[in-house]
């Protein structure tokens, strides 16, 4: 027994060292710009206090379903402060509500460039990249942003992230997220994912390694990059597409950058096994992304392994007081990154979940090395050992 606590022990000590770090990593990542000085060659500027010219933008954004805040989650892509980009509202069949919310800020829009395509039924396991496969052919300009229907942005989005294309070699830029206006508990435990974990996680991957894959939050890639991978058509069968739009890229020769810009991921009523099933299936989709990674991810559980140590103890002092100090370790921590730098609107009131949901986290990290299974959209697929989807049977 006496082996067994000292190895959690040391794992403990590795995720308290993995606290610290992600901590010191998301707050330079707010603190240092990271973005070099605009190219005159491409970015271009005018001097003596004029206007400031950027490359024309077509923002393709697959849509699907209503929802309550798909509205006003479109609408803050329409109204940028840009001088010149296209949308383009990708919906798979004129019935679905999407459609018509589309159609209602294109009508109330005339003076932008905005277009619904129906993109007609899938014909690829992922319904996504077919919608974006089909809008691609409407585009008319060079730089193609792609960005999930539940982002929500300011005024000046599209002009900080075109400022990532300041070196020609840079083929793609992405935006980290954070999770926005939970609503219900299941909506808190997926903000508190993405805030205390995953966004930590980004600024981690940036530092050590550099950023060689994309979120869904917001791909913007140059045309020439896009059409040397192959397009959309490179990415059909895969179900972590933004994973792959970016790795595939990065593969391709040309650098990635992380924009300082984050999006916000309005959460809204999710519910709690929405919550699981969907981290259930990015852990089995991430698991075959980066198997290595993912697998030394279980490192980061501080809390899970505190609470293993207390078991294993018999619940003794000893025990009590690791398990007390993670909780403060990691709730510390946590908070005073929200509320100094992330300050997502309607996230902090809800962090008092947060040793449950790393709790919960923990079970699904397990849960993903049982299987390769996922639902999505209301259907189910198997994961196969390079992301790819296979549709099962019923």
């Amino acid at each position: 027994m006496q082996v067994i606590l000292a190895i959690l022990l040391l794992l403990w000590l590795s995720s308290a060292a993995y606290y610290i770090i992600s901590a010191w990593c998301l707050r330079a990542f707010y603190k240092n710009p990271f973005i070099t000085p605009p190219s005159p060659s491409y970015l271009k500027r005018e001097t003596g206090g004029g206007v400031t010219s950027y490359p024309p933008i077509t923002v393709l954004k697959p849509i699907r379903g209503e929802d309550e805040a798909l509205y006003e989650n479109l609408k803050s892509f329409v109204e940028q402060d840009y001088p010149a980009f296209q949308v383009i509202f990708g919906v798979a069949e004129r019935r679905d509500p999407a459609y018509e919310i589309a159609e209602k800020l294109v009508s109330g829009y005339p003076e932008k460039e905005l277009l619904v395509v129906e993109t007609g039924p899938p014909d690829s396991p992922n319904r996504k990249v077919s919608n974006l496969a089909a809008m691609y052919g409407f585009s008319k300009y060079d730089i193609i942003l792609i960005a999930d229907a539940d982002m929500r942005v300011g005024r000046d989005y599209l002009a900080r992230v075109v400022e990532g294309f300041s070196e020609p070699s840079v083929g793609l830029v992405t935006c980290p997220y954070r999770g926005c206006y939970p609503e219900s508990i299941g909506a808190a435990f997926e903000t508190l994912s993405i805030n205390a974990d995953f966004f930590p996680s980004v600024t981690v991957a940036e530092r050590l390694e550099g950023i060689s894959f994309a979120l869904g939050a917001t791909m913007a890639a140059r045309r020439e990059a896009l059409d040397r991978i192959g397009s959309f058509e490179a990415l059909r069968d895969f179900l972590a597409d933004d994973y792959q739009f970016g790795n595939k890229i990065y593969k391709a020769g040309y650098k990635l950058s992380l924009s300082r810009y984050v999006v916000d991921s309005v959460q809204g009523h999710g519910s709690f096994r929405e919550y699981f099933t969907h981290q259930l299936r990015w852990g089995r989709t991430y698991r075959a992304c980066r198997p290595a990674s993912y697998f030394l991810a279980g490192l980061t559980k501080g809390t899970a392994i505190a609470a293993l140590f207390l078991l294993a103890s018999g619940f003794s002092p000893a025990g009590w007081g690791l398990f007390c100090t993670d909780l403060a370790l990691r709730n510390s921590l946590a908070v005073w990154l929200e509320s100094k730098y992330i300050k997502a609107p309607g996230a902090l009131k809800y962090y008092w979940f947060l040793p449950l949901r790393d709790l919960a986290g923990a079970l699904i990290w397990a849960l993903s090395f049982t299987g390769s299974d996922v639902r999505w959209k209301g259907e189910s697929f198997r994961i196969d050992r390079e992301g790819r989807m296979v549709k099962k049977q019923p």
